[in-house]
């Protein structure tokens, strides 16, 4: 970042930066500063030097000439100045023009680009230039022609035309993911950003980019001495006669900006300030206003300064991107489960606010970029949009920073859920979307159909915080759930979403249990709560020392379920269940000993017709047994076909009874 008082800075080494960062911008594909970094640099020079003959001589170049006097030109001789344009600060130099030009004016967005100028003859595209240095220019009319530039046609509609068109080349939104694929194709390191991007495409005419770069006119010249030129004496009739013959303008790339010229200083000021209102939902990159004077009377009585019009200036939006240093990289589990990156950076002000966090978007980002704590980055903020990373400035790291790694685990010690870029936790524990999503599972709630995506859009829009919630939605809530890409959920799979809510609320009491989420309380444990505890009553009044006197729970166990249901409790989910109608147990009829498996446990070997592994264990704990996966001395009963597997044979040894599965079925009087 540059100091705002020149007796801070030593001014020789910032000029020499000035112009690094210029040449780099014109005549390479980098960005070593940002645009408000440069022109607030260049500000401080320019204040320096205007009480120091001395020192404003040996900037000039940086202060007067055009592409900062650092391009290198070409071959390409224009036949007038292509110059930069004077920069208004404030909306009152701006109406200031306005006044001046006394005239119409005309407002249109200033894009973000590289300035070229096109020739026609005859309809035919034979000429795409550089600005270069102003003067001169490179040659670029092979690689505009193999780069197929939309809106700078190869053949003008009329077939008949000669016109000079100068303009902008850059790069839409929707293409820039495009053009950083056939970046990686190709070997190359990602595009700093889309002027960067349409730099380095433009320069090196690889036609695997072609389509991805786009040209708007900002100015038609007529070629003296054709026949058949655009030569209207407006300048904004110019433009409509150069898009009517398939020349994209600027002034036409905005359908809500008004194209028509206007001499209220008002309206122009009305019109600059609606660019920049619209201008993050544009779909390509601007970086303020031109105002320009309509008509030639009023430009050439205006005239030329030496390297730029005084009959038009460009706005400056506020800076939507800043250079900054990151402090530290930390990170949490999010609500829907993902891991979450936050940035911490020097504090830096940017799109009206002064930032101090950036968001890290995911673990392969961070990683792809190699984004370090030290380094030199620049954030960016557009609108509302929480501020992120746009680019690393690898050239600016110092010697001996450590690469960034992310947690092997979540916080828990889980192994993350990598199947996306957006890695997830799925420890029920560590946030609201892992809680739901095992609720609803197979050994749990079991409710089909709901799943990552919809537990995530179900979270993000508010409808569920707690499993409670899950049983309160409603047909029309599921219908038009919105999910990613634009998509809702629709009627279809609506209704057999809410037809499978419906069925859970039936549950079996121990899977109830399990869908709570707390901790301690898998599949085995909610199964001998349930048959401990019948009902949610007599769970919510069970003391630590009750708990721990559940086969397998013990007084550690035991403490952290006690606190898990007061939590709940206290958060009104237990509450919330019993108002949703759900299934919370039930008192048993005489004695408890009277159940057919009371006392017994029980170890199932293969198959049992009708039942799952996890089904038929809840059914051995429903009758007052006890589900085992081990044969020990202590085992009351196998339930085998006749095998030679290790269990068998162990039982066998052993003196355990062992039934067939329909034996075991009769026994448990099912």
């Amino acid at each position: 970042m540059t100091p705002t008082d020149p007796d801070a800075v030593d001014l020789v080494a910032l000029a020499r930066r000035l112009r690094a960062a210029a040449s780099a911008y014109y005549d390479g594909t980098e960005q070593t500063m940002t645009d408000a970094e440069y022109d607030a640099a260049v500000d401080l020079l320019r204040d320096a030097a205007a009480g120091d003959p001395v020192l404003e001589a040996s900037v000039a170049d940086l202060l007067t000439a055009v592409a900062a006097g650092q391009s290198k030109g070409g071959d390409v001789v224009h036949p007038s100045l292509m110059g930069s344009m004077e920069k208004a600060k404030t909306l009152e130099e701006v109406a200031a023009l306005v006044a001046a030009v006394a005239g119409p004016v005309l407002v249109e967005p200033k894009l973000d680009g590289l300035a070229v100028r096109a020739v026609y003859l005859d309809g035919a595209l034979r000429l795409v230039a550089t600005r270069g240095n102003g003067t001169t220019g490179e040659n670029i009319t092979g690689k505009v022609r193999s780069l197929e530039v939309v809106g700078l046609p190869q053949r003008l509609r009329d077939g008949a035309t000669s016109v000079e068109v100068r303009g902008e080349v850059f790069m839409a939104d929707a293409d820039f993911p495009r053009a950083q694929e056939v970046r990686a194709e190709l070997g190359g390191t990602p595009f700093i950003n889309q002027r960067n991007g349409a730099a380095g495409i433009l320069r090196k005419g690889d036609t695997g980019y072609a389509g991805l770069l786009r040209f708007a006119a900002y100015d038609v010249v007529p070629l003296e001495g054709e026949a058949r030129t655009i030569g209207a004496p407006s300048y904004a009739q110019r433009l409509i006669d150069a898009g009517a013959l398939g020349v994209t303008t600027a002034n036409g790339l905005v359908a809500d900006l008004d194209a028509l010229p206007t001499q209220d200083g008002d309206d122009v000021v009305a019109r600059v300030a609606l660019l920049d209102a619209g201008r993050d939902r544009l779909g390509f990159p601007i970086d303020g206003a031109v105002v320009k004077a309509d008509t030639d009377d009023d430009r050439l009585r205006l005239g030329m300064g030496s390297r730029a019009p005084k009959w038009a200036v460009a706005y400056k939006y506020e800076a939507q991107q800043a250079t900054t240093t990151v402090r530290a990289i930390t990170t949490t589990v999010g609500r829907t489960g993902r891991l979450s990156i936050r940035v911490e950076v020097e504090p830096v002000f940017v799109g009206g606010t002064t930032i101090t966090y950036a968001t890290g978007h995911n673990a392969p980002w961070m990683l792809e970029r190699d984004v370090r704590v030290g380094d030199t980055v620049v954030i960016k903020r557009a609108g509302d949009v929480i501020p992120y990373i746009e680019t690393v400035v690898v050239a600016a790291r110092s010697e001996g920073s450590e690469p960034w790694v992310p947690p092997e685990t979540d916080p828990n010690g889980n192994p993350w859920d990598r199947t996306t870029l957006l890695w997830r936790s799925t420890d029920p524990t560590l946030s609201v979307g892992g809680l739901i999503e095992y609720a609803v599972g197979r050994d749990a709630l079991d409710i089909e159909g709901i799943g990552s995506e919809i537990v995530a859009a179900l979270v993000e829009n508010g409808h569920v915080s707690t499993v409670a919630d899950v049983f309160a939605l409603d047909l029309e809530t599921l219908t038009t759930l919105q999910l990613s890409e634009g998509r809702t959920l629709g009627a279809k799979n609506a209704a057999k979403i809410h037809a499978e809510i419906e069925r859970a609320r039936s549950a079996p009491w121990n899977r109830v249990i399990t869908a709570l989420g707390m901790r301690m309380t898998g599949r085995t444990s909610s199964r001998r709560l349930a048959a401990a505890f019948p009902t949610m009553a007599r769970l919510r009044a069970a003391s630590v020392e009750e708990l721990a006197d559940v086969d397998g729970i013990g007084p550690i166990k035991a403490q952290v379920i006690f606190d898990g249901l007061h939590a709940l409790e206290e958060a009104g989910v237990l509450d919330a269940l019993e108002r949703h109608g759900v299934h919370l147990g039930s008192d048993r009829d005489g004695d408890e000993t009277e159940l057919p498996l009371t006392g017994l446990t029980i170890v199932v070997s293969g198959s049992v017709p009708g039942y799952t592994r996890t089904t038929v264990a809840e059914m051995i704990e429903a009758k007052g047994g006890r589900s085992s996966s081990s044969i020990s001395a202590a085992t009351s009963v196998l339930v085998s076909e006749p095998s030679t597997s290790a269990k068998y044979v162990k039982a066998a040894k052993l003196g355990v009874r062992i039934l067939t599965p329909q034996e075991f079925l009769e026994l448990a009087g099912v």
